[in-house]
């Protein structure tokens, strides 16, 4: 089981690389088969002391790895509200589950493709908090969510300038 672990992280890191964030810190991801870390916008972070990682999401599935505290994931897709798809090494069709519940959303920082407009609510019929300029570089905090388990592709939470908001994705390099 060890060497698996070891050549799996091995494989995770060479795959993955290392993500740069605004403060200059490189952060690595810690555990091996589950902490895959490609895609900066679906990157978070393991709140609990031990995080089991499920082969469907449910607690009375089979318990398929564990991730620590501070462990990075990369979510491939939420399944609803309480659980989310992950990639993994250790089932044979590569994705397993974790709780929703234990995770925390790390910042990413994305672009405005224009002069754009922070707003308190996800509509234009919203107040403007203020004016990102075209450039300028934001905190992605996470899509807006319609209902329990419908996420808003269309809005995206962000803070700029010491203010959190709600900014138009079609106004944001979210790649």
């Amino acid at each position: 089981m060890k060497k698996k672990l070891v050549k799996a992280l091995v494989s995770t890191m060479a795959l993955s690389g290392a993500l740069l964030f605004s403060n200059g810190v490189v952060a690595q991801p810690t555990h091996a088969s589950a902490a895959v870390v490609s895609a900066p916008i679906s990157v978070y972070k393991v709140t609990a002391s031990v995080l089991n990682v499920r082969s469907a999401p449910n607690t009375s599935s089979k318990v398929v790895d564990t991730l620590r505290k501070n462990d990075q994931i990369e979510i491939v897709k939420f399944y609803n509200a309480s659980w989310a798809q992950i990639k993994t090494t250790t089932t044979k069709n590569g994705i397993a589950y974790v709780s929703t519940n234990y995770l925390q959303k790390i910042p990413t920082i994305v672009q405005a493709k224009a002069n754009l407009n922070l707003r308190t609510g996800p509509s234009t019929k919203n107040k403007v908090l203020t004016v990102i300029p075209k450039g300028a570089k934001v905190s992605f905090l996470g899509y807006q969510t319609t209902g329990k388990t419908q996420i808003d592709y269309n809005w995206a939470i962000v803070s700029y300038n010491g203010k959190k908001g709600f900014a138009s994705t079609k106004y944001l390099n979210m790649k």
